[in-house]
């Protein structure tokens, strides 16, 4: 519309108001002015900038229209032009568009994902462990609604995370968080709060070889004498016999709804119930003698189960000793290897294990370890341990780890001093 002029009062005076009807926000523009001459002037001035500009332009705000020239100032230093923009945008938008019922911040979602889990029987520990993963990558964005995240986001920060060695992540952890952290996005996409899972467009981490490897005797008879030392680490004597000599799976032992009461120390008897087992593989594991020892000394000490900072003192162990490769779920695995001299029998082995034959036949019994090997783990008693705490042997192997440790955090100071010194400014 072309913009009309009329005569008004205001304030008992005359006036003259100019309609240039609604611009860009719907509000309808009516300025008044005190003569019909400055009126003249500001419809004159319209309609030159509609000539300049067209009508768009003309009806924007001043407060929009320099909005508008501060962007196109700044697109214009990024050497682009507002269609590259415009189009950069349709892309993005297509690639990234979700759609969300109602939009929901990240660490809304991560409450979500611990109540799911827990509800469905997973271990408080595996949960809290999950989502202090997801707490990581959500540092600064916490109250970013879910659906904004995009998986570039993600992407560049599992470049950047690493290991306790300060290693970039392996390719069997990338593997298992990415899966986590498609979980997580599964959770929001079920509650509607996005629509695309953003682990779907990461690079899908292939099949990883398996490496099989078992403790030798000698780190068994190590470990379970640092477990011995002292009063702290005597609280896991435990879950540590249930692994190494009981065959139970790490977070079957951590199962809050695991306990003693499931132990029958004599009869040598352990139920694992179908919602401790990890497959529902519901069985009952038969002990065997050195098993019901150390269980005997564990309940005497009145060792918790579910454990206690079980992941705090097993590091303690470790250091005690020097033991640098922590196997994942390897007590279970020498197990299960050393159990086959005994049975003589893998159907029995597996009835203790609760995997299939076909796990243990290709992860274990193609280690071929001799029999006198096997039967060795099995004499690795309370006893035998406290005469080996007496010995010049273990005096060595704790001075020997305490001289490496204290010769790597030598070498790591000198580096922190060397970076330190090249950062400094040079005269």
């Amino acid at each position: 519309m072309e913009p009309t002029k009329r005569e008004i009062q205001k304030s008992g005076k005359k006036k003259w108001e100019v309609d240039f009807g609604i611009d860009e926000n719907g509000v309808r523009r009516r300025p008044y002015f005190a003569t019909e001459a400055d009126a003249d002037a500001a419809i004159d001035n319209y309609e030159k900038d509609l000539k300049k500009g067209g009508e768009f332009w003309a009806r924007m705000s001043t407060p929009a229209r320099k909005e508008a020239v501060s962007v196109l100032e700044e697109i214009k230093a990024a050497n682009m032009t507002p269609r590259q923009v415009w189009e950069d945008h349709k892309r993005w938008k297509k690639d990234n568009q979700q759609t969300t019922t109602t939009p929901m911040p990240y660490e809304d979602v991560v409450a979500e994902f611990r109540k799911r889990k827990l509800a469905v029987g997973k271990t408080e520990e595996y949960v809290n462990e999950v989502a202090d993963l997801f707490k990581k990558f959500g540092m600064g964005r916490e109250k970013q609604p879910i659906h904004e995240i995009l998986a570039a986001d993600l992407e560049a920060w599992i470049k950047t995370q690493e290991d306790k060695a300060h290693k970039p992540w392996g390719l069997s952890t990338k593997r298992t968080n990415q899966g986590r952290f498609s979980s997580l996005w599964e959770v929001a996409i079920a509650k509607g709060w996005c629509s695309l899972n953003i682990v779907d467009r990461l690079e899908p981490v292939g099949k990883i070889g398996v490496t099989v490897e078992i403790y030798p005797n000698e780190t068994t008879l190590n470990l379970m004498a640092a477990v011995m030392s002292n009063n702290a680490t005597k609280q896991i004597i435990a879950p540590m016999a249930l692994g190494f000599f009981g065959c139970m799976r790490p977070e079957e032992a951590q199962h809050e709804k695991f306990g003693w009461q499931f132990i029958n120390l004599k009869n040598g008897l352990v139920k694992v119930t179908a919602e401790v087992a990890k497959t529902g593989d519901e069985r009952t594991i038969r002990l065997q003698p050195v098993a019901v020892q150390w269980l005997h000394r564990a309940k005497e000490l009145g060792n918790p189960l579910p454990p206690v900072n079980e992941r705090r003192l097993v590091d303690q162990c470790c250091e005690l000793i020097g033991l640098q490769n922590w196997i994942r779920d390897g007590m279970r695995k020498n197990c299960a290897t050393h159990l086959r001299a005994v049975y003589r029998n893998d159907y029995d082995v597996v009835k203790d294990c609760g995997n299939s034959i076909r796990v243990l036949l290709k992860h274990y019994a193609a280690l071929h370890v001799p029999d006198d090997v096997s039967l060795e783990h099995w004499k690795i008693t309370p006893e035998k341990v406290n005469a080996y705490l007496r010995t010049k042997e273990w005096k060595k192997v704790v001075e020997t780890a305490a001289k490496a440790a204290f010769e790597k955090a030598e070498a790591e100071k000198k580096v922190e001093v060397t970076a330190s010194a090249e950062a400094q400014p040079k005269p």
